[in-house]
């Protein structure tokens, strides 16, 4: 009996099923807060509530360098990640739907005088100019405190396979609408939005067309509004799936995998914490008020550092950048769904110059100003391949490490595989905000931020 226990119900254990119900408690209290604190608030909690869950779990488990060591915390582990693995599709069973809808009902609304071309150029070089910007910050501070100098990687694991310029930009131009959208490809699913959108505008200015132009309209527009529904019904749960997923993180790599690459580990939160100065450098350049912003983002923010999915948690970006911070609903979409595919300050930006230090440091090779160079342009082309969904980052490392001679030297990636998803929570919450940034610039130089909106810290559209 004990054996169908373990290998069905994964759940046998003791310790395992007490802190199964530990978590269920915790929900049904984080449920009866909703109706006295803020979402916010239980936001926050959410996240001390999952350290406290991780650091527990492990500490009973006297810190085990692998989970799997521990019969009940791996049990606790697979349910835990049971729930993350639910609120992350609910979120993914949106991103095709929002992206598709979203850009056509934006694009449908678009009066005459609003050139594509406009928000298309400065949505990408705004999404590039900060991914230039965090690998120079990257590279800056692994050359500054000498990152890799002083490894020595012993490691079997392999890396994916490095990829060409060609094949970057072939895997960027989507050959079959249905896989488009099966495969969440959301450059594909952009590309689909704006040529059936532009075509049925083109068809719809014929006179014997604009009455069913107008239905086709209405339809998606309304249909988009059904989304938004669902998106905020699923937002609901953002709490409970939190503690789940910071506990989870905390309990899968233990602090023996934090310890491991400490200085990696240090330098990649530093440099997510020097992209926030970056960041309101730019909105202060565009006259509008940091802390406000943060103020407004920091529950897709925080999603997005426990979920390590920037595809993920797009639906909620664009909410939040059209009902919280005034963006058009056009550019919200449009910018905030670019930015879940091209540019990435964290996973292809800062992540991609500290790999090129430590790769290059472990090496032996010293870095000059020629070879800095080269590894922000090679940090740019690598960001157009990357997708937003957790783990993905490598494929930028291996198109760093190919492109600066130094393929054979892929296996020194290996020590930083066991920390992978602890720095990959800052890389993409500086995913997200880069790309949400970039989304304000656009929609602020377009002269179509409403400011108002942006400033009212009580404001929120349906």
């Amino acid at each position: 009996m004990k054996d169908f226990f373990i290998n069905f119900f994964t759940l046998s254990e003791p310790l395992s099923i007490t802190f199964v119900l530990v978590y269920l408690i915790l929900c049904f209290w984080l449920n009866r807060l909703a109706y006295t604190i803020s979402f916010a608030k239980r936001m926050t909690l959410a996240l001390f509530l999952g350290v406290i869950l991780g650091v527990l779990a492990q500490y009973l488990a006297n810190f085990p360098a692998n989970s799997k060591e521990v019969l009940w915390l791996e049990q606790t582990r697979i349910w835990y990640s049971f729930v993350v693995n639910i609120f992350i599709s609910l979120l993914k069973l949106m991103i095709v739907p929002i992206v598709f809808f979203g850009i056509s009902s934006s694009l449908l609304k678009l009066e005459g005088g609003v050139k594509i071309s406009s928000i298309l150029s400065r949505s990408i070089f705004w999404l590039l100019i900060t991914t230039a910007i965090a690998s120079a910050i990257g590279l800056s501070l692994g050359v500054i405190f000498n990152l890799g100098s002083d490894v020595v990687v012993q490691t079997s694991k392999t890396i994916k396979e490095a990829r060409t310029l060609s094949s970057i930009l072939l895997g960027l131009m989507p050959n079959n609408i249905i896989d488009s959208f099966a495969n969440n490809n959301i450059l594909g699913v952009i590309l689909v939005a704006f040529l059936f959108t532009l075509g049925a505008r083109k068809i719809g200015t014929k006179e014997e067309n604009k009455e069913i132009f107008s239905t086709y309209k209405n339809l998606v527009i309304f249909i988009n509004k059904i989304i938004m529904n669902v998106i905020t019904n699923i937002i609901q749960l953002m709490p409970y799936a939190v503690v789940a997923m910071i506990a989870n993180v905390l309990i899968a790599n233990g602090v023996a995998a934090m310890k491991e690459a400490g200085l990696f580990i240090i330098l990649t939160y530093a440099s997510g914490i020097l992209m926030i100065v970056v960041f309101s450098i730019i909105l202060a350049f565009h006259g509008l008020s940091p802390m406000v912003y943060y103020k407004k983002a920091f529950e897709v923010l925080l999603l997005a550092f426990t979920s390590r999915s920037s595809a993920g948690v797009l639906p909620i970006t664009i909410r939040t950048l059209h009902t919280k911070l005034g963006v058009s609903e056009n550019n919200a979409n449009f910018v905030a769904g670019l930015g879940a595919t091209i540019g990435m300050s964290g996973c292809a930006g800062y992540y991609v110059g500290l790999v090129a230090a430590f790769i290059m440091h472990s090496a032996g090779l010293s870095i000059d100003l020629s070879s800095a160079v080269l590894i922000i342009i090679i940090t740019l082309v690598g960001s157009l391949s990357i997708a937003g969904i957790p783990g993905i980052s490598i494929v930028a490392a291996s198109i760093m490490i190919t492109g600066l001679g130094l393929g054979d030297k892929f296996y020194l990636l290996g020590v930083i595989f066991a920390i992978d998803p602890i720095i990959d929570m800052v890389r993409t919450m500086s995913n997200v905000n880069g790309a949400m940034i970039a989304a304000i610039a656009t929609d602020s130089e377009l002269k179509t931020l409403n400011k108002d909106e942006y400033k009212d810290l009580n404001n929120e559209r349906d």
